[in-house]
Protein backbone atom coordinates (compact mmCIF):
# COMPACT_ATOMS: atom_id res chain seq x y z
CA UNK A 1 0.00 0.00 0.00
CA UNK A 2 1.11 3.57 -0.61
CA UNK A 3 2.93 5.16 2.32
CA UNK A 4 3.21 8.95 2.42
CA UNK A 5 4.44 10.89 5.44
CA UNK A 6 2.03 13.79 5.09
CA UNK A 7 -0.83 11.85 3.57
CA UNK A 8 -3.36 13.03 6.13
CA UNK A 9 -2.45 16.66 5.55
CA UNK A 10 -2.68 16.18 1.80
CA UNK A 11 -6.16 14.71 1.71
CA UNK A 12 -7.88 16.88 4.31
CA UNK A 13 -8.64 19.47 1.66
CA UNK A 14 -12.05 19.76 -0.01
CA UNK A 15 -12.06 18.24 -3.49
CA UNK A 16 -15.05 17.65 -5.68
CA UNK A 17 -13.92 15.42 -8.52
CA UNK A 18 -14.22 12.08 -6.72
CA UNK A 19 -17.10 9.72 -7.56
CA UNK A 20 -19.38 9.09 -4.58
CA UNK A 21 -19.22 5.56 -3.12
CA UNK A 22 -22.87 4.61 -3.70
CA UNK A 23 -22.53 5.31 -7.44
CA UNK A 24 -19.53 3.03 -8.06
CA UNK A 25 -21.55 -0.15 -8.58
CA UNK A 26 -24.35 0.14 -11.14
CA UNK A 27 -27.44 -1.60 -9.75
CA UNK A 28 -29.70 -2.89 -12.50
CA UNK A 29 -32.36 -3.68 -9.91
CA UNK A 30 -32.46 -2.62 -6.28
CA UNK A 31 -34.65 -2.30 -3.24
CA UNK A 32 -34.63 -1.61 0.46
CA UNK A 33 -33.35 -4.91 1.82
CA UNK A 34 -33.56 -6.11 5.39
CA UNK A 35 -32.02 -9.61 5.39
CA UNK A 36 -29.16 -9.14 7.77
CA UNK A 37 -28.40 -9.44 11.48
CA UNK A 38 -27.66 -6.94 14.23
CA UNK A 39 -24.08 -8.20 14.10
CA UNK A 40 -23.74 -6.60 10.66
CA UNK A 41 -25.39 -3.39 11.81
CA UNK A 42 -28.69 -1.58 11.75
CA UNK A 43 -30.75 -1.42 8.59
CA UNK A 44 -31.97 2.12 8.09
CA UNK A 45 -33.41 3.20 4.73
CA UNK A 46 -31.99 6.71 5.29
CA UNK A 47 -28.42 5.42 4.97
CA UNK A 48 -26.67 3.69 2.08
CA UNK A 49 -24.06 2.14 4.34
CA UNK A 50 -24.96 -0.24 7.14
CA UNK A 51 -24.42 1.52 10.47
CA UNK A 52 -22.76 -0.87 12.91
CA UNK A 53 -22.48 1.21 16.07
CA UNK A 54 -22.40 -1.86 18.34
CA UNK A 55 -19.37 -3.39 16.64
CA UNK A 56 -17.62 -0.04 16.27
CA UNK A 57 -17.96 0.48 20.01
CA UNK A 58 -16.70 -3.04 20.68
CA UNK A 59 -13.66 -2.29 18.56
CA UNK A 60 -12.80 0.60 20.86
CA UNK A 61 -14.44 3.70 19.38
CA UNK A 62 -16.13 6.18 21.76
CA UNK A 63 -19.86 5.74 21.19
CA UNK A 64 -20.83 9.40 21.53
CA UNK A 65 -18.04 10.40 19.17
CA UNK A 66 -19.18 8.13 16.34
CA UNK A 67 -22.74 9.35 16.86
CA UNK A 68 -21.49 12.93 16.57
CA UNK A 69 -19.77 12.13 13.27
CA UNK A 70 -22.92 10.48 11.94
CA UNK A 71 -24.89 13.55 13.01
CA UNK A 72 -22.57 15.82 10.99
CA UNK A 73 -23.12 13.63 7.94
CA UNK A 74 -26.88 13.51 8.49
CA UNK A 75 -27.16 17.29 8.94
CA UNK A 76 -25.32 18.16 5.73
CA UNK A 77 -27.24 20.24 3.19
CA UNK A 78 -24.63 19.69 0.47
CA UNK A 79 -25.52 18.03 -2.82
CA UNK A 80 -26.23 14.29 -2.51
CA UNK A 81 -26.11 11.75 -5.31
CA UNK A 82 -29.22 10.18 -3.83
CA UNK A 83 -31.47 12.38 -1.72
CA UNK A 84 -32.93 9.45 0.21
CA UNK A 85 -29.49 8.47 1.57
CA UNK A 86 -27.79 10.73 4.11
CA UNK A 87 -24.27 9.41 3.45
CA UNK A 88 -24.07 10.29 -0.27
CA UNK A 89 -22.66 13.84 -0.20
CA UNK A 90 -20.71 14.39 -3.42
CA UNK A 91 -17.01 15.26 -3.25
CA UNK A 92 -14.47 15.28 -0.47
CA UNK A 93 -16.02 17.99 1.69
CA UNK A 94 -17.95 18.46 4.93
CA UNK A 95 -20.86 16.02 5.12
CA UNK A 96 -19.10 13.41 2.99
CA UNK A 97 -18.72 10.05 4.79
CA UNK A 98 -14.99 9.64 4.14
CA UNK A 99 -14.25 13.29 4.90
CA UNK A 100 -16.02 13.34 8.26
CA UNK A 101 -14.58 10.07 9.58
CA UNK A 102 -11.07 10.92 8.39
CA UNK A 103 -11.30 14.35 10.00
CA UNK A 104 -12.23 12.66 13.28
CA UNK A 105 -9.32 10.25 12.82
CA UNK A 106 -7.02 13.23 12.31
CA UNK A 107 -8.01 14.62 15.70
CA UNK A 108 -6.78 11.45 17.41
CA UNK A 109 -3.73 11.26 15.17
CA UNK A 110 -2.82 14.83 16.12
CA UNK A 111 -3.40 14.06 19.79
CA UNK A 112 -0.94 11.19 19.53
CA UNK A 113 1.63 13.12 17.47
CA UNK A 114 1.66 16.04 19.94
CA UNK A 115 2.30 13.71 22.88
CA UNK A 116 5.69 14.19 24.57
CA UNK A 117 7.40 10.90 23.79
CA UNK A 118 10.42 11.31 26.04
CA UNK A 119 10.60 9.10 29.14
CA UNK A 120 7.30 7.38 28.42
CA UNK A 121 5.66 5.51 31.28
CA UNK A 122 3.60 2.37 30.72
CA UNK A 123 0.47 4.50 31.09
CA UNK A 124 1.78 6.91 28.45
CA UNK A 125 2.43 4.01 26.05
CA UNK A 126 -1.05 2.64 26.65
CA UNK A 127 -2.57 6.05 25.94
CA UNK A 128 -0.59 6.39 22.72
CA UNK A 129 -1.59 2.87 21.71
CA UNK A 130 -5.26 3.76 22.19
CA UNK A 131 -5.00 7.14 20.42
CA UNK A 132 -3.47 5.54 17.32
CA UNK A 133 -5.87 2.57 17.42
CA UNK A 134 -8.86 4.91 17.52
CA UNK A 135 -7.42 6.88 14.60
CA UNK A 136 -6.91 3.62 12.74
CA UNK A 137 -10.46 2.39 13.39
CA UNK A 138 -12.01 5.71 12.37
CA UNK A 139 -10.00 5.62 9.14
CA UNK A 140 -11.11 2.03 8.56
CA UNK A 141 -14.75 3.09 8.93
CA UNK A 142 -14.07 6.00 6.56
CA UNK A 143 -13.01 3.44 3.97
CA UNK A 144 -16.00 1.13 4.54
CA UNK A 145 -17.36 -0.69 2.55
CA UNK A 146 -13.85 -0.80 1.05
CA UNK A 147 -14.67 -0.77 -2.68
CA UNK A 148 -11.60 -1.42 -4.77
CA UNK A 149 -12.32 1.40 -7.25
CA UNK A 150 -13.15 3.98 -4.56
CA UNK A 151 -10.21 6.39 -4.61
CA UNK A 152 -11.16 8.15 -1.38
CA UNK A 153 -11.57 4.79 0.37
CA UNK A 154 -8.07 3.81 -0.76
CA UNK A 155 -6.68 6.96 0.86
CA UNK A 156 -8.61 6.18 4.03
CA UNK A 157 -7.25 2.63 4.08
CA UNK A 158 -3.71 3.95 3.79
CA UNK A 159 -4.34 6.27 6.75
CA UNK A 160 -5.80 3.35 8.70
CA UNK A 161 -2.73 1.18 8.16
CA UNK A 162 -0.33 4.00 8.96
CA UNK A 163 -2.08 4.67 12.27
CA UNK A 164 -2.20 0.97 13.08
CA UNK A 165 1.52 0.59 12.43
CA UNK A 166 2.22 3.51 14.77
CA UNK A 167 -0.10 2.03 17.40
CA UNK A 168 1.82 -1.24 17.37
CA UNK A 169 4.99 0.65 18.32
CA UNK A 170 3.40 1.22 21.73
CA UNK A 171 1.77 -2.18 22.13
CA UNK A 172 3.01 -4.41 24.96
CA UNK A 173 3.04 -7.24 22.42
CA UNK A 174 5.59 -7.97 19.72
CA UNK A 175 4.31 -7.71 16.14
CA UNK A 176 5.86 -8.63 12.81
CA UNK A 177 4.92 -7.57 9.29
CA UNK A 178 5.38 -10.62 7.08
CA UNK A 179 5.26 -11.13 3.34
CA UNK A 180 4.06 -14.35 1.74
CA UNK A 181 4.26 -15.44 -1.89
CA UNK A 182 0.94 -16.15 -3.59
CA UNK A 183 1.12 -16.92 -7.31
CA UNK A 184 4.41 -15.02 -7.63
CA UNK A 185 2.95 -11.97 -5.92
CA UNK A 186 3.55 -10.73 -2.38
CA UNK A 187 0.83 -10.47 0.24
CA UNK A 188 1.51 -8.61 3.48
CA UNK A 189 0.20 -10.10 6.73
CA UNK A 190 0.61 -9.00 10.35
CA UNK A 191 1.68 -11.43 13.08
CA UNK A 192 0.78 -10.51 16.67
CA UNK A 193 2.72 -12.42 19.32
CA UNK A 194 1.80 -13.01 22.99
CA UNK A 195 4.23 -12.67 25.88
CA UNK A 196 5.48 -16.25 25.91
CA UNK A 197 8.80 -18.00 25.58
CA UNK A 198 9.50 -20.05 22.47
CA UNK A 199 7.08 -20.76 19.65
CA UNK A 200 3.34 -20.54 20.22
CA UNK A 201 0.12 -21.74 18.57
CA UNK A 202 -1.30 -19.38 15.97
CA UNK A 203 -4.83 -18.35 15.03
CA UNK A 204 -5.18 -17.42 11.37
CA UNK A 205 -7.95 -14.82 11.06
CA UNK A 206 -10.26 -14.99 8.04
CA UNK A 207 -11.97 -11.58 7.85
CA UNK A 208 -15.57 -10.60 7.38
CA UNK A 209 -16.43 -8.86 4.10
CA UNK A 210 -16.61 -5.41 5.68
CA UNK A 211 -13.37 -5.59 7.66
CA UNK A 212 -9.70 -4.86 7.20
CA UNK A 213 -7.13 -7.10 8.85
CA UNK A 214 -6.32 -4.30 11.32
CA UNK A 215 -9.80 -4.49 12.90
CA UNK A 216 -8.99 -7.44 15.19
CA UNK A 217 -6.52 -6.02 17.72
CA UNK A 218 -8.98 -6.23 20.62
CA UNK A 219 -9.69 -9.90 19.87
CA UNK A 220 -5.97 -10.56 20.14
CA UNK A 221 -5.13 -8.43 23.17
CA UNK A 222 -8.14 -9.38 25.31
CA UNK A 223 -8.83 -12.96 24.26
CA UNK A 224 -6.00 -14.67 22.36
CA UNK A 225 -2.84 -13.23 23.95
CA UNK A 226 -3.76 -14.12 27.58
CA UNK A 227 -3.97 -17.78 26.50
CA UNK A 228 -0.64 -17.68 24.69
CA UNK A 229 -2.04 -17.61 21.14
CA UNK A 230 -0.45 -15.65 18.33
CA UNK A 231 -2.75 -14.01 15.79
CA UNK A 232 -1.99 -13.80 12.08
CA UNK A 233 -4.14 -11.47 10.00
CA UNK A 234 -4.41 -11.05 6.24
CA UNK A 235 -6.79 -9.05 4.07
CA UNK A 236 -9.49 -10.57 1.91
CA UNK A 237 -8.91 -10.54 -1.87
CA UNK A 238 -9.57 -7.07 -3.43
CA UNK A 239 -9.15 -5.32 -0.04
CA UNK A 240 -6.19 -3.65 1.70
CA UNK A 241 -2.87 -5.41 1.22
CA UNK A 242 -4.64 -8.08 -0.90
CA UNK A 243 -6.32 -5.61 -3.23
CA UNK A 244 -4.54 -6.99 -6.31
CA UNK A 245 -6.13 -10.42 -5.89
CA UNK A 246 -9.59 -11.29 -7.19
CA UNK A 247 -12.17 -13.01 -5.01
CA UNK A 248 -13.30 -16.28 -6.56
CA UNK A 249 -15.01 -19.48 -5.44
CA UNK A 250 -11.50 -20.59 -4.44
CA UNK A 251 -11.72 -18.00 -1.67
CA UNK A 252 -8.98 -19.62 0.43
CA UNK A 253 -6.19 -19.24 -2.14
CA UNK A 254 -4.20 -16.64 -0.17
CA UNK A 255 -4.70 -18.34 3.20
CA UNK A 256 -3.69 -21.76 1.83
CA UNK A 257 -0.43 -20.31 0.53
CA UNK A 258 0.24 -18.71 3.92
CA UNK A 259 -0.32 -21.97 5.80
CA UNK A 260 2.06 -23.76 3.43
CA UNK A 261 4.75 -21.17 4.21
CA UNK A 262 4.24 -21.00 7.99
CA UNK A 263 7.06 -23.52 8.70
CA UNK A 264 9.48 -20.76 7.66
CA UNK A 265 8.15 -18.38 10.36
CA UNK A 266 10.28 -18.90 13.50
CA UNK A 267 7.90 -17.45 16.12
CA UNK A 268 4.95 -19.80 15.67
CA UNK A 269 4.37 -23.53 15.94
CA UNK A 270 3.11 -24.55 12.51
CA UNK A 271 1.86 -27.82 14.02
CA UNK A 272 -0.68 -25.91 16.12
CA UNK A 273 -2.76 -23.83 13.72
CA UNK A 274 -6.36 -22.78 14.36
CA UNK A 275 -8.36 -21.08 11.59
CA UNK A 276 -10.98 -18.54 12.68
CA UNK A 277 -13.61 -17.32 10.23
CA UNK A 278 -15.79 -14.27 10.87
CA UNK A 279 -19.01 -14.05 8.81
CA UNK A 280 -17.93 -14.40 5.16
CA UNK A 281 -14.46 -15.33 6.41
CA UNK A 282 -15.97 -18.62 7.61
CA UNK A 283 -16.21 -19.59 3.94
CA UNK A 284 -12.43 -19.33 3.76
CA UNK A 285 -11.80 -20.96 7.14
CA UNK A 286 -14.10 -23.90 6.42
CA UNK A 287 -12.48 -24.51 3.04
CA UNK A 288 -9.09 -24.55 4.77
CA UNK A 289 -10.25 -27.10 7.34
CA UNK A 290 -11.60 -29.42 4.66
CA UNK A 291 -8.71 -29.01 2.22
CA UNK A 292 -5.82 -28.97 4.73
CA UNK A 293 -6.91 -31.18 7.67
CA UNK A 294 -3.36 -32.41 8.29
CA UNK A 295 -2.13 -28.85 8.88
CA UNK A 296 -5.02 -27.47 10.94
CA UNK A 297 -5.93 -28.39 14.52
CA UNK A 298 -9.30 -26.66 14.78
CA UNK A 299 -11.93 -24.64 12.92
CA UNK A 300 -13.71 -21.77 14.67
CA UNK A 301 -16.49 -19.94 12.83
CA UNK A 302 -18.25 -16.84 14.05
CA UNK A 303 -21.73 -16.91 12.44
CA UNK A 304 -20.75 -19.00 9.40
CA UNK A 305 -21.82 -18.09 5.86
CA UNK A 306 -21.12 -21.22 3.85
CA UNK A 307 -24.26 -22.17 1.89
CA UNK A 308 -27.61 -20.45 2.36
CA UNK A 309 -26.66 -16.92 1.35
CA UNK A 310 -25.06 -18.29 -1.82
CA UNK A 311 -28.09 -20.26 -3.05
CA UNK A 312 -31.19 -18.57 -1.63
CA UNK A 313 -32.28 -16.05 -4.29
CA UNK A 314 -34.99 -14.53 -2.10
CA UNK A 315 -32.47 -13.94 0.69
CA UNK A 316 -30.03 -12.39 -1.78
CA UNK A 317 -32.71 -10.15 -3.28
CA UNK A 318 -33.57 -8.82 0.18
CA UNK A 319 -30.00 -7.93 1.09
CA UNK A 320 -29.35 -4.20 1.59
CA UNK A 321 -28.10 -2.41 -1.52
CA UNK A 322 -24.71 -1.67 0.02
CA UNK A 323 -24.23 -5.35 0.94
CA UNK A 324 -25.04 -6.45 -2.61
CA UNK A 325 -22.70 -3.75 -3.94
CA UNK A 326 -19.99 -4.97 -1.57
CA UNK A 327 -20.35 -8.50 -2.94
CA UNK A 328 -20.26 -7.17 -6.51
CA UNK A 329 -17.15 -5.10 -5.76
CA UNK A 330 -15.34 -8.10 -4.23
CA UNK A 331 -16.27 -10.16 -7.30
CA UNK A 332 -14.98 -7.46 -9.64
CA UNK A 333 -18.38 -6.67 -11.14
CA UNK A 334 -18.93 -2.96 -12.01
CA UNK A 335 -22.66 -3.56 -12.50
CA UNK A 336 -24.95 -6.15 -11.00
CA UNK A 337 -28.49 -7.50 -11.23
CA UNK A 338 -30.11 -9.82 -8.73
CA UNK A 339 -30.04 -12.58 -11.33
CA UNK A 340 -26.38 -12.10 -12.14
CA UNK A 341 -25.43 -11.94 -8.46
CA UNK A 342 -27.34 -15.18 -7.81
CA UNK A 343 -25.48 -16.91 -10.64
CA UNK A 344 -22.08 -15.77 -9.36
CA UNK A 345 -22.75 -16.62 -5.72
CA UNK A 346 -24.07 -20.10 -6.49
CA UNK A 347 -20.50 -21.25 -7.14
CA UNK A 348 -19.48 -20.18 -3.63
CA UNK A 349 -21.75 -22.63 -1.81
CA UNK A 350 -19.45 -25.11 -0.08
CA UNK A 351 -22.24 -27.67 -0.37
CA UNK A 352 -22.36 -27.16 -4.13
CA UNK A 353 -18.57 -27.37 -4.21
CA UNK A 354 -18.91 -30.84 -2.66
CA UNK A 355 -16.86 -30.09 0.44
CA UNK A 356 -19.73 -30.49 2.90
CA UNK A 357 -20.71 -33.88 1.48
CA UNK A 358 -18.19 -35.55 3.77
CA UNK A 359 -17.22 -34.99 7.39
CA UNK A 360 -14.56 -32.51 8.44
CA UNK A 361 -11.47 -34.13 9.95
CA UNK A 362 -10.77 -31.38 12.49
CA UNK A 363 -12.73 -30.24 15.58
CA UNK A 364 -15.31 -27.55 14.81
CA UNK A 365 -16.85 -24.77 16.90
CA UNK A 366 -19.54 -22.47 15.50
CA UNK A 367 -21.00 -19.39 17.14
CA UNK A 368 -24.42 -18.36 15.82
CA UNK A 369 -26.49 -15.30 16.62
CA UNK A 370 -30.12 -15.35 17.68
CA UNK A 371 -32.47 -14.42 14.78
CA UNK A 372 -29.59 -14.06 12.32
CA UNK A 373 -31.15 -14.14 8.84
CA UNK A 374 -27.86 -15.02 7.15
CA UNK A 375 -26.49 -17.67 9.50
CA UNK A 376 -28.48 -20.06 11.67
CA UNK A 377 -28.29 -23.47 13.33
CA UNK A 378 -29.02 -25.28 10.05
CA UNK A 379 -26.04 -23.50 8.48
CA UNK A 380 -23.77 -24.46 11.39
CA UNK A 381 -24.87 -28.11 11.26
CA UNK A 382 -23.80 -28.38 7.62
CA UNK A 383 -20.23 -28.54 8.94
CA UNK A 384 -19.99 -31.95 10.58
CA UNK A 385 -16.76 -32.96 12.27
CA UNK A 386 -15.66 -36.52 12.97
CA UNK A 387 -13.95 -35.27 16.13
CA UNK A 388 -15.99 -32.55 17.81
CA UNK A 389 -18.96 -30.33 16.97
CA UNK A 390 -19.76 -27.41 19.27
CA UNK A 391 -22.36 -24.69 18.71
CA UNK A 392 -22.92 -21.61 20.89
CA UNK A 393 -25.85 -19.24 20.40
CA UNK A 394 -25.34 -15.52 21.13
CA UNK A 395 -28.40 -13.82 22.58
CA UNK A 396 -29.50 -10.61 20.87
CA UNK A 397 -30.23 -9.17 24.32
CA UNK A 398 -27.25 -7.51 25.99
CA UNK A 399 -25.33 -8.05 22.78
CA UNK A 400 -22.03 -6.61 24.00
CA UNK A 401 -22.00 -8.92 27.05
CA UNK A 402 -23.11 -11.98 25.05
CA UNK A 403 -20.53 -11.29 22.37
CA UNK A 404 -17.76 -10.99 24.96
CA UNK A 405 -18.77 -14.28 26.61
CA UNK A 406 -18.93 -16.13 23.30
CA UNK A 407 -15.49 -14.95 22.20
CA UNK A 408 -14.07 -15.92 25.60
CA UNK A 409 -15.51 -19.41 25.15
CA UNK A 410 -14.00 -19.63 21.68
CA UNK A 411 -10.48 -19.22 23.06
CA UNK A 412 -11.04 -21.74 25.84
CA UNK A 413 -12.25 -24.15 23.17
CA UNK A 414 -9.15 -23.50 21.06
CA UNK A 415 -6.98 -24.28 24.08
CA UNK A 416 -8.89 -27.54 24.65
CA UNK A 417 -8.42 -28.85 21.09
CA UNK A 418 -4.68 -28.29 21.28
Amino acid sequence: MVATENLTAQIFKPQFDYPETSTLIKRIDSGDGSSISALDGEIDSRWYRIINAVLWHWRGLPKLETEAVLSKIAASTKHHTNDKWLDTVVGYQSGNWVYEFLNQAAIWQTKAESFDKTNLTNEDKNNLLNYYLIASELSSIASYPHFKNDELAMYAQTCAYQSYTKALNFSPFLTKELEFKVDNRNVKAILHLPKTEGTCPVVLICNALGNLQIDYYRYFSEFLAPYGFAMLTVDLPTVGYSRNFALSQNSSQIHQAIIEQLPSIPWVDNNRIIVAGFRFGSHIATRLAYLMPNKIKGLFNFTPLIHQIFVDKTLQKNLPNSYKDMLASRLGLPSISNQQLAAELNYFSLKNQGLLNHACQVPVMNIIFEDDKLSNLCEAKLIHSTKQNKVITVSKKQLQKSLHQALAQSVKWMESVL
